[in-house]
């Protein structure tokens, strides 16, 4: 079922052995075209230019999803500038974006919002990168468009659509062996005939699992069986009006006979596109998506059903000065929980605009707003302003500034769990004063939790010294306030008629956090055959309450534990937990386009980073405590094209394989430290 060495070797031989026929010269200049002008949509709900878009955006191509070897979206993020997967305590991972965790990060699929988070994280193992066009990040708070979760930014998957007449697919087979046995097989078909299009496809995934700690009971990622199948269908009912319905369907099941967890995850939208006049156009969209998780840990059942229903209207105008958008909706959603009393709702209605026009030669400028109004926390406002101003021909400045916010959640409110046999329970703010709200000390805690908000700012340079070269530059800072974190509510366990000692967990709002750096991107066409790609982040955090603890003198620590304890200055502060101060990538493509070959390395590199306060300094990282160490993951990729009927590929990521077993000792049965060995992989496509 999995690759083995033989397959590899014989893979391996037909990438050095096969030729194939010369391109022509039009075909070579298209493909090494490097002037990287492709078209997204994200950042301001407009189709624009890369080049032109006046905020920090990422563009992946599906070359480069290819070219990596990626099969799944965590495959492909982990090779981007600014971004890392982080893991949590409950081995669940999600996308770090500038610093700000993962729960502060929209993930959109052609535009609408995937759900389903565990500990605020969405699984990006449940997206196959299967049937995606490209991916588009959006960096800072892009609230003023997309509302809740986007304080940090947005991704967006971009899925196939057809722009002509034309019938092609593939069939692919991918095998991974070594640290990570798995199975991916695909299938896609994109066809359009005269006014009907249509895109199909289908992935099944599978894996044994692997287990970082062999010493413990437990594997670090259980075996799973998985398949996500899409379809949209598109209609052109005249040249003024154009319809699509589109579906995605996951389902996953994992684990072994002790435990089992099940997800399934379906979205369906339908969407009317009409062009009321060469200026003025209507999009009428309505989506609904449903997720379900069922869990046995332990001989104990627990479920998972959320449900989000949005109808939306927006529409685009076209004027002289600029374009104009405006958009109304609602987000109806609701959730039922094991560890929840009943169904909660979240009913949202929202309206936005937006307006990206020229005032003078050179200088465009995006101002948008958007506006909520919920049944369950206040209304929220969140402007953001952009702008971009061309000084030279190979110089651009480019600024943002934007109001983020994220509402509080159904777990931070609604929450009832209890794990007596550890000693603890956690309960949301609501439940906590619904069940214990005649006891005074509770009647002290917050019951309504504020929502989170945020203030970004972005400012850099896009420059272009040389025609081959394109640099990057942006500088970036995110304050937000009223960060909601759980707390020990210090209550009496007999009071609340819970066994003695058991200690009772819930939410609030505490005091601002910042995350501020620098990062730089670079492109350079070495010639037209080699093309070189890196990326570096120099980042910085801080918790000012702790800060403020600081500086009254009052937080002391030990550099070693029988050192005698010191008292901590700002110099000996480290920052949020989980975050390297210096990341970087760095990538060296290589196209023979004589004999359809191509060859890649590519590198990432992740500095150290503190987990949580191990010398007792009231919960404050420093520079003495224990640390993950720095790690760089360096992985290889050859591709040979046979005559463009059969592609086959070879990689091995983690090619030196760093592991990350010094981190052992400091943080013991801790499988987030570590990291999966070599893993070496083959893909065989067939194209029609």
């Amino acid at each position: 079922m999995f690759l083995n060495k033989s397959m590899l070797l014989s893979f391996i031989l037909l990438n050095f052995v096969g030729y194939s026929q010369e391109k022509s010269h039009s075909e070579k200049k298209t493909t090494a075209s490097y002037d990287l002008n492709e078209v997204i949509v994200t950042a301001t709900r407009t189709s624009r230019q890369l080049s032109s878009i006046p905020m920090p955006v990422i563009l992946i191509t599906k070359e480069q999803i290819q070219k990596s070897g990626s099969v799944r979206l965590r495959d492909i993020l982990l090779e981007q500038t600014g971004i890392t997967i982080v893991t949590d305590f409950g081995n669940s991972e999600g996308v770090q974006l500038q610093g700000v965790a993962a729960d502060y990060t929209l993930i959109l699929l052609d535009g609408v919002p995937i759900v389903g988070r565990t500990s605020g994280n969405i699984d990006l193992n449940r997206l196959t990168v299967n049937n995606i066009k490209q991916i588009e990040i959006v960096k800072g708070p892009s609230s003023s468009l997309y509302g809740s979760e986007a304080i940090g930014g947005v991704i967006n998957i971009i899925t196939e659509k057809p722009k002509r007449e034309q019938l092609k697919g593939s069939v692919s087979y991918f095998a991974r062996g070594g640290a990570k046995n798995e199975l991916d097989i695909n299938t896609n078909v994109v066809w359009k005939k005269r006014k009907l299009g249509i895109v199909a496809g289908g992935n099944l995934n599978s894996s044994e699992g692997f287990d970082l700690s062999p010493e413990t009971a437990s594997k670090t990622t259980a075996p799973h069986q998985s398949f996500t199948g899409n379809l949209k269908v598109m209609y052109d009912f005249s040249d003024k009006l154009r319809g699509t319905i589109s579906q995605r369907y996951f389902s996953q099941i994992q684990g072994d006979n002790s435990e089992e967890n099940k997800q399934k995850d379906w979205n369906a939208t339908v969407k009317l596109s009409h062009d009321l006049t060469n200026k003025w156009n209507v999009d009428y969209t309505f989506y609904v998506t449903k997720y379900n998780a069922e869990s046995i840990f332990n001989e104990e059942r627990t479920n998972y059903d959320q449900t989000l229903l949005r109808p939306e209207i927006k529409s685009k105008n076209t004027f002289s000065i600029g374009t104009l958008i405006l958009g109304t909706g609602a987000n109806l959603e609701s959730l039922e929980r094991t560890e929840f009393n009943g169904v909660k709702k979240f009913n949202t209605p929202y309206v936005f605009g937006q307006f990206d026009f020229n005032p003078v030669n050179n200088l465009n400028v995006v101002v948008g707003a958007r506006f909520e109004d919920s049944n369950r926390y206040k209304s929220a406002f969140t402007p953001k302003v952009s702008s971009s101003y061309k000084i030279t021909n190979w110089l651009m400045a480019k600024g943002s500034v934007g109001y983020g916010f994220k509402a509080p959640d159904f777990r931070q409110l609604y929450f009832n769990f209890k794990n007596t046999a550890s000693g603890y329970i956690v309960l949301g703010t609501q439940t906590l004063h619904d069940l214990y709200g005649n006891l005074s000390e509770v009647q002290m805690i917050e019951k309504e939790l504020k929502a989170e908000s945020s203030i970004g700012y972005n400012f850099g340079f896009q420059v272009q010294p040389i025609s081959n070269l394109k640099l990057n530059i942006n500088l970036f800072r995110n304050d937000i306030k009223d960060l909601i974190d759980t707390f020990d509510t210090q209550l009496d366990a007999s009071k609340l008629n819970l066994p003695l000692g058991t200690r009772t967990f819930s939410y609030r709002n505490i005091d601002e956090v910042y995350t501020q750096g620098v990062e730089v991107d670079m492109r350079y066409k070495v010639n037209n055959n080699f093309r070189v790609l890196g990326g570096y982040q120099l980042l910085d955090t801080g918790d000012k309450g702790q800060e403020k603890k600081v500086k009254s003198g009052t937080v002391f620590f030990r550099k070693t534990p029988t050192s005698s304890a010191q008292r901590m200055t700002l110099s000996n502060y480290y920052g949020l937990p989980n975050r390297s101060r210096h990341m970087g990538n760095l990538k060296v493509f290589y196209e023979n386009y004589q004999y359809d070959f191509s060859a890649n390395i590519r590198a990432v590199y992740r500095s150290k980073y503190a987990l949580f306060d191990t010398n007792d300094s009231q919960g404050i990282i420093d520079e003495f405590d224990d640390f993950v160490s720095a790690n760089t993951q360096v992985s290889i990729a050859v591709d040979k094209t046979f005559f463009k009927l059969m592609n086959v590929q070879v990689g091995v990521d983690n090619l030196f394989n760093e592991r990350g077993l010094e981190n052992k000792q400091s943080f013991t049965n801790n499988d987030s430290v570590l990291r999966l060995g070599s893993t070496y992989y083959g893909r065989i496509q067939f194209n029609f």
